[in-house]
């Protein structure tokens, strides 16, 4: 129930051949492009017998993929209804371990997925409530003539734009996180639910 399906994957780690640039380039659709380059770079940096400087490269890569994604922020949004109710310290404890499986399983999933020819369009930005703001993407997989349409969201942050939320052909991968791990609260309470993202992490290689 904790696993990331390949869409949810496909969602995140994205590594397009070219971009087509979009006609009115504003900041986020600069940093979902930030994201793309990052991604297209990206080799595990867990990988065994790597020199140390190979490892210093991929971990760099890695933190750029970590700049663009709010993965803290996305944590808060998807226990959006129990956030409140739960003590900082099992926030803390909840956001850092999704933020450590989507880095230890997500990440490494971009050289499987994204090994081909892919061409993104970007569309016009579009503005959301509470000053966020919408990327519409197209990406298409040319060697599987699969185009998927793809919507990435971010809010402003001291940082800069940051996703935290990416919707692909109409489903969120906030809303699938949410609707598992509130349903695996809801069921067996929250202390349940890290120790199911703890197994889950040690269990992954």
């Amino acid at each position: 129930m904790i696993s990331i399906t390949k869409k949810a994957l496909l969602l995140f780690l994205l590594t397009p051949a070219y971009c087509v640039q979009a006609q009115d380039t504003g900041a986020p659709t600069l940093a979902v492009q930030g994201l793309a380059s990052a991604a297209r770079e990206y080799t595990d940096e867990n990988a065994p017998d790597l020199t140390a400087e190979e490892k210093l490269r991929r971990s760099a890569v890695a933190g750029r993929l970590d700049a663009v994604l709010d993965l803290h922020d996305m944590a808060r949004r998807i226990l959006v209804k129990q956030w409140d109710a739960l003590k900082p310290a099992e926030r803390e404890k909840y956001a850092s371990l999704l933020a450590a499986l989507v880095r230890k399983i997500g990440y490494p999933q971009i050289e499987k997925f994204f090994n081909g020819k892919i061409d993104i369009s970007y569309g016009s930005e579009k503005p959301l409530d509470g000053g966020a703001v919408a990327v519409p993407t197209k990406i298409t997989y040319k060697e599987e003539d699969i185009t998927l349409s793809t919507e990435f969201r971010l809010h402003s942050t001291p940082s800069g734009w940051r996703i935290y939320d990416v919707i692909t052909d109409g489903e969120s991968l906030l809303l699938i996180y949410r609707n598992q791990h509130a349903g695996i609260i809801k069921e067996k309470g929250f202390p349940h639910l890290i120790k199911l993202m703890e197994k889950k992490f040690n269990e992954a290689k």
